[in-house]
């Protein structure tokens, strides 16, 4: 039994990304442990590159909800990044979440794998091609193993991902993570 962290990184709640999220938490839940966190109204500031935490054991010096998330990295093996693309990129809210686990840096990483669940509402490659490059440089850069990538693409308006594929190939992806 794998322990999974899904961060939920759209701006709107139950959108197509959350949903997205939900068919991929359905099915690792058969044989893993899931915590999801959902970042929309999470109070989480930008990193200040005040290098407190370096200093402090990985305590940061921005007091807000970012503790709980690093909390939660640190008691979990695979990590699950969902988000819109927004301008080629992450979401601004896990965009957030990725530069403040410079913290986690101080006092090491536990997460071993990732996982890239995105929701595009266009169509064209070249959109989510950016997103996916990000992530898989992220992945290099700390170590992590991908484990997995879902891009789904033209889902523009809210709840469009309904009855698609994309929800199934969700699932089967979180049911072969034993």
């Amino acid at each position: 039994m794998k322990k999974i962290l899904v961060l939920c990184g759209s701006g709107r709640r139950h959108g197509n990304s959350e949903k997205l999220a939900d068919a991929f938490i359905e099915g690792a839940a058969l044989h893993n442990e899931i915590t999801k966190i959902t970042l929309v109204n999470k109070k989480i500031a930008p990193c200040s590159n005040c290098n407190y935490c370096q200093d402090h054991n990985g305590e940061c010096a921005i007091q807000d909800d970012m503790q709980k998330i690093i909390t939660a990295l640190q008691n979990h093996e695979i990590l699950v990044f969902c988000s819109p693309v927004y301008y080629l990129g992450f979401s601004a809210q896990l965009k957030t979440v990725i530069d403040r686990t410079y913290a986690e840096s101080a006092i090491g990483r536990k997460i071993q794998s990732t996982i890239l669940l995105s929701v595009a509402g266009k169509k064209d490659s070249f959109v989510s091609d950016c997103m996916i490059n990000a992530y898989q440089q992220l992945c290099n850069y700390l170590g992590f193993k991908n484990i997995g990538i879902i891009s789904a693409k033209g889902f523009e308006n809210p709840n469009d991902i309904e009855n698609s594929s994309m929800l199934i190939d969700a699932l089967e992806l979180g049911k072969s993570i034993i």
